[in-house]
C-alpha cells in the first residue's frame, strides 16, 4: 500500500531544495508552502496523509507552545518529521524533530532519508546549503567533496536568483520542487536562468534606491517599499545604512501589516532580539542570529524599530563589557 506523504516547506531555495529531496524520498508526495506564521494552519492539511514531513520552517518563541500542542496531535495518528535548524526556544524539545542549527534544512534532509536517496542529490542538498549560507559548515564539507564546487555555486546562483522572479507563484515554484527531486540541474529547468538574469538586473536597480533612500537611526538602517526584492533591500540597508543591522519593510495592505526581512552583521543574535520587540508591538518575529524576519502592525512600526534600534544597542554595549572583563 502506497503511503501518502504531505511536504510543508519554506519557499526560499533551502526550502524548495529541502522539498525536492523529501519528495525523491516519498512514494506518493503533496507539496504545499509555508512559514512560521501559517504552518499551525496549515498543518490542517495533513489529515488526509499518513506521513507529515515539515522542512525549513523555524519555531517562533511566541507560538512555539500552540506548535508544540498541533504537532504532537499530527504525531500520535501518523508519521511526524520536522527538519529545521534555526534556533529553538529554551527548553523546546520533540520526538519528532530533527534540529541542528549548525546546517540547514537540504542538508538535514539529505541525511535524513539519505538510504532512500541517489548519492546524486547530495547536490540539490548542497544548492540548498549554498543558498542559506551554510557551505562551510560540517554536514556540507562532507558532501561538497563529490562536487566541482564552481559548478555548484553556479546552479545554486541561478536558483537563488531565478526565484525572486516568482517570488509568491507557488506554483512555479512547487514545479521546482519536483523537477529538482528528479536531480534536473537548475540551468536546464525551461526559463529558469532567463529570469536570474532578469532578477540581476532589477537588484542592481534596487541597490541604487536603497543606497538612495535608506533611514539611518544609531543601530540599525531601514528601507520602506523599497520596491524589489525584500530580502536583498534589507542586506542593501544595512550596508549603505552603514550600521550593523539592516531592515526592509514592505506593506501588505490587505492586512494592515509590514512584512520585515532583517540582516546583522556577525556578532549580533538577532533572534530573540527580533521577536522580543515585535511582541511589544503586536507582531512577531525571528530566524537566525544574522537573518531573521516577522511581521508588524502598519501603525507601530516606527515604534518597532526604535525599540529594535535600542535593544540591539544594549547588546552591542553588553558584549563590548563582557569582552573587556
Amino acid at each position: 500500500m502506497t503511503m501518502t506523504t504531505l511536504i510543508l516547506t519554506h519557499a526560499d531555495s533551502d526550502g524548495i531544495c529541502s522539498g525536492a529531496l523529501a519528495v525523491a524520498a516519498s512514494e506518493d508526495p503533496t507539496v504545499f508552502f509555508t512559514s512560521p506564521v501559517s504552518v499551525i494552519d496549515d498543518a490542517e492539511e495533513a489529515e488526509e496523509y499518513d506521513r507529515v514531513i515539515i522542512c525549513d520552517i523555524a519555531i517562533n518563541i511566541s507560538t512555539s507552545g500552540a506548535l508544540r500542542k498541533r504537532m504532537n496531535e499530527l504525531a500520535a495518528k501518523r508519521e511526524l518529521i520536522y527538519i529545521d535548524h534555526h534556533p529553538l526556544p529554551e527548553g523546546f524539545s520533540a520526538p519528532w524533530l530533527v534540529h541542528d542549527q549548525d546546517a540547514c534544512g537540504s542538508l538535514l534532509t539529505y541525511w535524513q532519508f539519505k538510504d532512500k536517496l541517489s548519492p546524486d542529490m547530495s547536490r540539490v542538498a548542497m544548492y540548498g546549503a549554498i543558498a542559506d549560507f551554510r557551505d562551510n559548515t560540517p554536514l556540507a564539507k562532507e558532501l561538497v567533496t563529490r562536487w566541482d564546487k564552481r559548478s555548484l555555486y553556479y546552479h545554486s546562483g541561478t536558483l537563488s536568483q531565478g526565484i525572486e522572479i516568482d517570488r509568491k507563484n507557488f506554483d512555479s515554484k512547487r514545479d521546482l520542487v519536483f523537477r529538482l527531486s528528479k536531480n534536473i540541474i537548475p540551468s536546464d529547468i525551461d526559463g529558469l536562468v532567463k529570469k536570474a538574469v532578469t532578477a540581476s538586473r532589477l537588484e542592481e536597480g534596487l541597490r541604487t534606491r536603497v543606497a538612495q533612500s535608506v533611514v539611518r537611526l544609531n543601530n540599525l538602517s531601514y528601507v520602506v517599499d523599497a520596491a524589489g526584492f525584500i530580502s536583498k533591500a534589507a542586506i542593501y540597508a544595512r550596508i549603505y545604512g552603514n550600521t550593523p543591522v539592516g531592515i526592509s519593510a514592505e506593506l501588505r495592505p490587505s492586512h494592515h501589516m509590514y512584512d520585515l526581512s532583517v540582516r546583522a552583521e556577525d556578532g549580533i543574535d538577532l533572534n530573540r532580539l527580533l521577536n522580543d520587540s515585535a511582541v511589544k508591538f503586536g507582531g512577531h518575529g525571528g530566524g537566525h542570529p544574522q537573518a531573521g524576519g516577522g511581521r508588524i502592525p502598519e501603525h507601530r512600526l516606527n515604534d518597532f524599530l526604535a525599540d529594535l534600534d535600542a535593544a540591539i544597542g544594549r547588546a552591542i554595549s553588553e558584549k563590548r563589557t563582557t569582552a573587556e572583563i
